[in-house]
């Protein structure tokens, strides 16, 4: 509950948060700070045990609350060994792009994408093009219900402040279609 000491130290991570490609939560009723630690801490046990580099590009979508969510979520993600890339204020196709542009396994983009103020989510991926499908975010579920995760040394932090001109210039440096497209 809000305003308490548990909702401070505890975590809280609503089960059905975690979707079939993605996780979304209302925020903070449904997942708190904490919560968005264990997130963190999980999926640096799920890169582990699937022996992927515990690389990631992080970012956050233009919701109020987006950046705080991402620290949180961060704190999980460096207190479990990850070299945590982040990008800022991004939109999702931004994040992949600097998954390649970084040479980065691993993205996870705080967004609710369409859906109202108040909800939060994640878009998560460890093995570039690819986002999680139903087989990670079901392991991902299990490792934080179930507080299978731990910290780990080797957390480091690199901010990435070009990103977005980095990302609109690949857009206009793009190779030109030799014909119409009909759309």
């Amino acid at each position: 509950k809000p305003n308490t000491a548990d909702f401070e130290r505890l975590p809280l991570v609503k089960p059905t948060g975690f979707r079939e490609y993605d996780a979304r939560w209302l925020f903070p009723n449904e997942i708190n700070l904490m919560g968005l630690n264990a997130v963190g801490l999980g999926m640096a046990r799920l890169f582990e045990r699937r022996g992927v580099p515990k690389r990631i590009v992080v970012g956050h979508d233009y919701r109020w609350y987006s950046a705080s969510v991402k620290q949180a979520l961060m704190t999980g993600l460096l207190a479990g060994g990850f070299e945590v890339h982040d990008i800022g204020l991004a939109l999702s196709p931004m994040a992949y792009y600097a998954q390649f542009a970084l040479e980065v396994e691993g993205v996870a983009m705080v967004t609710a994408s369409h859906n109202d103020n108040g909800w939060t989510g994640i878009k998560m991926g460890m093995n570039r093009p690819l986002t999680f499908g139903p087989d990670e975010m079901g392991a991902l579920k299990e490792i934080v219900l179930s507080g299978d995760y731990d910290t780990a040394p080797g957390g480091k932090y690199i901010f990435v402040p070009d990103m977005g001109e980095r990302y609109m210039a690949a857009l206009i440096d793009r190779p030109k279609f030799s014909r119409k497209m009909k759309v």
